[in-house]
């Protein structure tokens, strides 16, 4: 099989995404999160869509959801509630680990293997929403080729390494899973 791996352009990312009609579900009016607006036109007109096996974005609902469940102080090895309001969470992996930003708009991630929440067990990849949709396209692809082929050769390892650094030189060198 030969494939060539692609970043996606963000236009073709929310093209896809919005493809299904979906009635519009807005965040409750008592949010106050400063949320991207890209972010906010992607998830208020999506369900929950598994784009990849490491990226599963959360609707609006699900996020608030979430989000409202990692809001409790037990959680934080911090139990403060300054630094709880700074942080997101919009999507996770199949195995439970989260996707988050925070009020900056920077991507991170979350192993739940670490159990406590906090910042220290955060990992900034250098991502923000609109990078981390190109990740998860990207992600897509690399899952397709295993899926066909049940064995990654190591010139398709080094193309995804190679696209992984076009989206963020952090991504590549803080990348949480085994290429």
């Amino acid at each position: 099989m030969v494939i060539t791996l692609k970043n996606i352009a963000l236009n073709e990312i929310k093209g896809d995404l919005l493809s299904s009609k979906v009635s519009v579900r807005n965040f409750p009016k008592s949010v106050s999160f400063p949320f991207d607006p890209f972010y906010i036109e992607i998830v208020t007109h999506i369900k929950t869509i598994e784009i990849s096996s490491e990226c599963i974005l959360f609707d609006s609902v699900r996020s608030f959801n979430e989000t409202k469940e990692f809001a409790y102080a037990n959680y934080w090895s911090e139990n403060a509630k300054e630094t709880i309001e700074k942080f997101w969470f919009f999507a996770q992996n199949g195995q439970g680990d989260y996707w988050l930003f925070d009020d900056k708009h920077k991507v991170y991630f979350y192993d739940h293997n670490h159990e406590e929440v906090s910042i220290q067990n955060f990992m900034y990849l250098g991502l923000n929403f609109e990078k981390w949709l190109q990740f998860a396209y990207l992600n897509k692809q690399f899952d397709q080729y295993y899926d066909a082929e049940e064995e990654i050769s190591e010139e398709i390892k080094t193309e995804y390494k190679n696209k992984l650094r076009e989206i963020s030189i952090s991504l590549l060198d803080n990348y949480p899973f085994e290429i």
